[in-house]
């Protein structure tokens, strides 16, 4: 039997051209309805003997049997990848760019699913070493909070079975071929956030006649950003950042309605609830002061994410024995990113794996921006990690 390394080297330009299809044909969450036609296509034609199902509409499910069982009642691990794009247009001079106008992967979620697909052909090569089941989880929606949800929510899936739950993710301020591990919180929680401002608009050479809900919204903006430098602790660490503001038509009138977007991350529940009640008290004093009506929404919200560091520890081996000591890294301070994953983290044990995707020595461009790209080698390094944890949990020798 191959190695992993050598399975995964035989298989490494079909997961390349994966990668550029998916590149090149982008989805926004919940609507990845090609990718996971594309997805299953690959499954049925590539691997033999798996259990596969959809979770709603676009997610995908493959249960993976290991023939090394020695008891009933065997063990499930799960594996999961997110599949969905941003609305970003793509600022990439590359054969294989967005084929999309106006979504992109900006975040390698094109990456993370190929990188689950290469994983599963390895285990199934490994299959009669395995005494346990895998779950694969190929989910939509994590950008907006949404896909492990949907998951979660299944009848179908038992989640009283699986013992341990690996999430992948790429990493822009890390090498290609390397990974980054971190014991508890790692990333943060996330609430997403839209204040609504609405007052009687009109003419713009007659603004005493209105309520003027743009010059509230700067205003309340403006006010909003003392919450964190002024009423939380520095001690303590809050992101309140709004991304979005939207109103108005033309030039000459006032508008009656103002729409502002934005996100609060947090690590506890304390510091979450103090920055919302403060939020809710300063739209309250704004609007009385201002004479506008304030609206304030908490939309979505994904926990912090808490890595066991049991499930860290059999990650941490797996790295070493594939990829050397050299290239993992123990994470020591939580960063203000968010995930979905933290759903699952919830509920079961579970370790997050970054694998680098900077070209060694090349320029780093972070998450989300137009001009984001992915190494290659970030499709091996995750590979080895991810498939490495799985074989490793399981005792198996490799």
């Amino acid at each position: 039997m191959n190695s992993i390394e050598e399975f995964e080297k035989n298989i490494h330009g079909e997961l390349v051209k994966m990668w550029h299809e998916l590149h090149a044909h982008p989805e926004l969450s919940m609507q990845e309805f090609q990718t996971a036609a594309y997805i299953e296509d690959a499954l049925h034609r590539t691997v033999k003997n798996i259990d596969i199902k959809r979770v709603g509409k676009t997610g995908i499910w493959v249960q993976l049997r290991g023939t090394a069982r020695d008891k009933t009642e065997e063990d499930v691990i799960i594996l999961r990848a997110d599949m969905d794009a941003l609305p970003i247009n793509e600022n990439n001079d590359l054969p294989y760019r967005s084929q999309n106008p106006g979504i992109m992967h900006a975040c390698g979620h094109d990456v993370h699913t190929t990188i689950l697909f290469g994983t599963l052909r390895v285990l199934e090569h490994f299959r009669d070493t395995i005494p346990g089941t895998i779950w694969f989880f190929f989910q939509p929606g994590e950008e907006v909070l949404e896909g492990a949800l949907s998951f979660l929510s299944d009848p179908a899936i038992d989640f009283s079975r699986p013992r341990a739950v690996a999430g992948i993710h790429q990493g822009t301020n890390l090498e290609a071929g390397k990974i980054r591990l971190m014991k508890g919180v790692s990333l943060a929680g996330t609430d997403s956030l839209r204040i609504s401002l609405r007052g009687p608009g009109g003419h713009g050479s007659a603004p005493q006649n209105t309520r003027d809900p743009v010059s509230a919204a700067a205003y309340l903006i403006a006010q909003l950003q003392t919450i964190v430098s002024r009423e939380t602790s520095p001690l303590d660490s809050a992101v309140l950042s709004f991304c979005s503001i939207h109103g108005g038509s033309r030039d000459n009138i006032i508008p009656e309605e103002v729409v502002i977007e934005g996100t609060l991350r947090t690590f506890t529940q304390k510091t979450r609830t103090n920055i919302q009640e403060s939020i809710c008290r300063i739209c309250r004093g704004t609007a009385e002061s201002l004479g506008v009506k304030i609206e304030p929404e908490f939309l979505k919200h994904s926990p912090p994410l808490n890595n066991d560091p049991a499930i860290v520890e059999i990650a941490g081996r797996a790295v070493q024995k594939l990829l050397g000591a050299d290239n993992l890294e123990i994470g020591e301070k939580p960063r203000m990113g968010g995930e979905d994953f933290a759903f699952f983290a919830e509920k079961i044990p579970s370790v997050f794996i970054i694998a680098g995707s900077r070209t060694p020595g090349g320029k780093q461009v972070n998450n989300h921006q137009a001009e984001f790209y992915t190494d290659e080698g970030t499709l091996r390094g995750g590979i080895l990690a991810l498939s490495g944890f799985a074989l490793e949990y399981f005792k198996v020798d490799f």
